[in-house]
């Protein structure tokens, strides 16, 4: 009997200390670049951090010198206060980037009631189903809220208000938790619901999406820097002509947070979490130098445009150069030697005589002039005088019969054909042979061998 006490109390002692470990546990917050969108659907969220917890209450209850009961009137009769119709269970998930603190509630409620709509002196979205997130951006963990903690509120209508800690009510004193409403803070909510809320029928689930700006509560995001957050819920079970409300209370209230305290706005109880992971080096890069951003993309587009232009420039090439019928005088080393040539016509066998000479280079016009013997105009003028095409083009055609020679001999293929004869793509190389001979290289080829075995 007595080895079996000892053992129950060794069980005991060591659940407790389980359980005061677990109660320690910095939470990690993880670095995320994941776009969502905020829409009240959590399919898009991948699995961040996650924690679980549900309403295990039987009353209020308190971590501080401050009752939650103490709201109520003076001989309220306690008795009145109404337990919850079914249990919640909640699921928190959150993450971080450089700019956005990204949270989601999923939140297992049978009765969903939102029927307080507020004044603007008083505001009261507690007294409906919804969230309450609290942050202390600077994980000073102090009894009472200060000018670094903020309350988010949201119910299920998405309704929303945010409190921040108020220094003149700090130094006063006279309130258990010392906040201001009415904050002009900037975040993004967005509510979805299973289920038909402020009826009797028994509902499901709902769905809160936050995003809130790292800039709008003062914080500057970075690796393993600590926060404190307080993660609470507000479950009404009834509908109001059911309940009492006295001023900004209601005995259908039924907070409860994931510390297991019905009272909120106390960071000294809040749970402590850290922000892990950090951004990718592209990220990194991207923040650094995201002021030059704009003239990589000026140089990227330009440099784009500029070879979009070169493209339609040899298009447009290709389209001038004519076809092997529309072109009879093309000046080879040893063509025409019978015939009395005229000057310009001596100029173009010259002019031919380079271009076989350096066949396999890349010839410009400008380059052909000078190496003849001529201004650029003149050569421009010469061969549109006598062939109607530019110095480029008659560049190309003599190129273009050599490579027709070098496969009818079957010297090489197609690809051999272009490296030989200075066209660095080959696939260019047979477009062009193909607008002058009206036939592909292979095409040619074939013609040539059926040619001959005709003959």
């Amino acid at each position: 009997m007595r080895f079996l006490n000892l053992t129950g109390l060794l069980l005991l002692f060591f659940s407790l200390l389980s359980f005061s470990q677990t109660d320690n546990i910095i939470f990690q917050i993880p670095y995320s670049n994941q776009k969502i969108q905020i829409d009240g659907d959590l399919s898009d969220w991948e699995k961040y951090f996650e924690y679980t917890f549900s309403d295990t209450l039987s009353s209020f209850h308190n971590e501080t010198n401050y009752k939650l009961s103490d709201i109520f009137p003076k001989n309220f009769d306690f008795n009145k206060l109404l337990h919850p119709r079914s249990r919640n269970k909640v699921r928190f998930r959150a993450f971080w980037n450089k700019e956005n603190f990204y949270c989601a509630f999923t939140v297992w409620d049978k009765h969903l009631f939102a029927e307080n709509h507020g004044r603007i002196d008083k505001p009261l979205v507690h007294l409906n189903d919804g969230i309450e997130l609290y942050i202390d951006t600077k994980n000073e963990g102090t009894p009472k809220m200060d000018i670094n903690d903020y309350q988010f509120l949201i119910d299920i209508r998405n309704n929303t208000e945010v409190f921040k800690g108020d220094l003149k009510e700090i130094l006063a004193d006279t309130v258990a938790v010392p906040k201001d409403y009415a904050q002009n803070i900037l975040f993004y909510s967005a509510v979805k619901i299973d289920g038909v809320y402020n009826d009797e029928e028994e509902d499901s689930v709902y769905t809160i999406e936050i995003e809130i700006p790292f800039a709008a509560i003062g914080v500057i995001p970075e690796t393993n820097m600590k926060m404190r957050l307080d993660v609470c819920v507000n479950d009404i079970d009834y509908p109001v002509k059911k309940t009492l409300q006295i001023e900004e209370v209601s005995t259908a209230m039924w907070p409860f947070s994931w510390s297991g305290y019905s009272d909120f706005g106390f960071p000294k109880y809040w749970k402590e979490v850290r922000f892990v992971g950090s951004p990718s080096w592209f990220e990194a890069v991207s923040e650094k130098y995201k002021s030059e951003w704009f003239w990589i993309y000026v140089v990227t587009a330009t440099i784009s445009l500029l070879v979009i232009l070169l493209l339609i420039y040899r298009i447009f090439k290709l389209r001038k150069l004519p076809s092997y019928k529309e072109v009879n005088n093309i000046y080879f080393d040893n063509a025409n030697e019978q015939k009395k040539l005229s000057y310009n016509e001596k100029i173009l066998r010259k002019a031919s005589q380079y271009i076989i000479k350096n066949k396999s280079k890349t010839i410009h016009s400008a380059e052909l002039a000078e190496n003849i013997g001529l201004s650029l105009r003149t050569l421009q003028r010469i061969t549109k005088e006598e062939l109607n095409i530019t110095p480029t083009n008659y560049i190309y055609l003599v190129k273009l019969n050599l490579a027709a020679e070098f496969l009818k001999n079957k010297l090489g293929n197609v690809t051999d054909a272009a490296y030989e004869f200075g066209f660095s793509d080959p696939s260019y190389f047979s477009k062009t042979f193909k607008k002058h001979f009206e036939v592909s290289p292979s095409e040619f080829v074939k013609r040539a061998e059926e040619d001959a075995k005709t003959r």
